[in-house]
């Protein structure tokens, strides 16, 4: 069959050059959409469309991303763009880009409407020539962008990319300006830094006031944290610290490497006050974790049923000292409170004892049965050949999915969601299946008096071991316990255990 007879649907990538990567116009773009579009037309393809303005540098794009997953999911029979360069040229992504392609069948068409088969071996050849000639025209690129980057820098020019939270960028100018309302929070968060609140109480409050980070989200703890840590505030500018894209993927360079030019942006905060807040920050930081003043035999096990937040214990001491599991505080970024109630941790012991001896009982008696099952029935193999055909039904089903895509009869949002929850169903079963074909009746058993014999020794000796050995113990069989006591509630208190069995 002709390659160009294989295509029924394809994906239409286009994409604007930024400014750093040599100044394109509306015009240019429109000329690529016209001319992919008629091909598409012309050779009867459904398509979908995948535009943006972006570096082809970005793996962060989110039209690439979004037709990324769509690649994934078998919608498309071809990519079609004007040339390698316009989707990547990056010398990491070419190659994962490529091999996608090759690994779900997918042709790459250019707008001169040459088709690459990468399971064609000179078609792969001359793809990734194509994809290595790209990247070493873009590094001479960035080379020059860096350069042009220190000197803006240099001139106490804003070349960061987006501003941080209080100040716009001046395009003619190049310079920053205040966001007067922005600027406002900003000289908040650093006097209360000052004032001795702590940076999540401080995202809170901002939230609360309504103010919301550039991105439009809640503001967290971090983010509070970046904005007193960062000079731009007190008007310095500095550039040329990070070695890479970000400070998540990128190494921190030397401080005499850095380009710092004061007295470039505007100022929000003075000196002395910067000074001031970061010398707060500095002393919280090293003060210890409550988590590690005390250890107890339930540490990190106990999780609030509403909100899963790990319940932190203390001593009574109008009550002779005794331990008690205190009622949850988590706050979440809106400053409401949660309501799970607590309870003494003896109370709470005791419980989990009395789980565990029920669980042993269930153990045994599972054990019991497995050893005493009547071979004349296979009941392993008559699972295996259930787990088999729920297999080939989902397999069907998959398969009229895609049918039923290529004929327009369901459209690709339902087709997406309906082949997302059959993947799901079917990895699931073949996980379940291996592990049928792989475990004897001899290996469930040998399990189970594993578990037993664990859950026996603790039990035996859990009353005489220290906090820290009894933590242990617990956490060799147990992966965490939710308590649910909502304050207030008619519903009786539920503990549930999380078995590593």
């Amino acid at each position: 069959m002709n390659s160009k007879d294989q295509i029924k649907r394809v994906a239409i990538y286009l994409r604007k050059s930024r400014n750093n990567e040599g100044e394109e116009t509306e015009e240019t773009l429109a000329k690529h959409r016209k001319r992919l579009l008629e091909i598409a037309k012309k050779n009867n393809w459904n398509y979908e469309i995948f535009q943006e303005v972006g570096s082809s540098m970005d793996n962060n794009r989110n039209e690439y991303q979004r037709m990324i997953h769509k690649l994934n999911d078998g919608i498309f029979d071809a990519v079609l763009s004007v040339n390698l360069a316009r989707v990547t040229r990056d010398d990491a992504e070419t190659p994962k880009f490529m091999s996608l392609l090759r690994q779900e069948d997918i042709l790459f068409v250019t707008d001169s409407e040459r088709i690459y088969d990468l399971e064609i071996q000179e078609d792969w050849q001359a793809l990734k020539f194509t994809g290595f000639v790209n990247n070493w025209e873009y590094e001479n690129i960035k080379a020059q962008l860096r350069k042009g980057k220190k000197d803006s820098a240099r001139m106490g020019r804003w070349s960061n990319g987006t501003p941080n939270y209080g100040y716009i960028y001046n395009r003619l100018k190049k310079k920053l300006e205040i966001d007067e309302e922005k600027s406002v929070a900003v000289k908040m968060a650093y006097q209360m830094v000052i004032d001795g609140i702590g940076i999540d109480n401080i995202a809170i409050k901002l939230n609360q006031l309504g103010y919301r980070t550039n991105r439009g989200n809640l503001f967290h703890g971090n983010s509070v944290k970046r904005i007193i840590r960062s000079p731009i505030y007190k008007g310095w500018i500095v550039s040329n610290r990070i070695k890479g894209r970000n400070e998540s993927q990128g190494k921190v360079r030397p401080e005499e490497q850095w380009i710092i030019v004061k007295d470039a942006s505007p100022i929000i905060i003075d000196e002395e006050t910067w000074e001031k807040a970061n010398k707060v920050l500095d002393k919280r930081k090293m003060l210890s974790p409550r988590s590690k003043m005390q250890k107890h035999g339930l540490s990190t096990l106990i999780r609030c049923g509403i909100c899963g937040r790990v319940h932190t214990i203390t001593r009574k001491s109008d009550r002779g000292g005794i331990r008690v599991f205190q009622s949850c505080r988590k706050v979440n970024l809106l400053g409401e409170k949660c309501h799970n109630s607590g309870i003494m941790y003896d109370v709470m012991m005791g419980i989990i004892i009395d789980n565990i001896k029920e669980k042993r009982k269930q153990i045994s008696m599972e054990i019991t049965n497995l050893q005493s099952d009547n071979q004349t029935i296979d009941f392993k193999q008559i699972k295996i050949n259930r787990v088999k055909e729920q297999i080939k039904k989902i397999e069907k089903a998959l398969h009229m999915l895609q049918l039923q895509l290529e004929e327009d009869l369901i459209d690709l949002n339902y087709f997406k969601e309906r082949k997302s929850k059959r993947t799901i169903e079917l990895d699931n079963l073949k996980i379940e299946l291996k592990h049928l074909m792989d475990t004897s009746q001899e290996d469930k058993v040998k399990s189970k008096k594993s578990f037993l014999e664990k859950i026996d020794l603790f039990l035996t000796n859990w009353n005489q071991l220290d906090e820290t050995e009894l933590n242990k113990e617990l956490m060799s069989f147990i992966n965490k316990i939710t308590w649910y006591s909502p304050r207030g509630s008619k519903e009786p208190p539920q503990l549930n255990i999380y078995w590593s069995e």
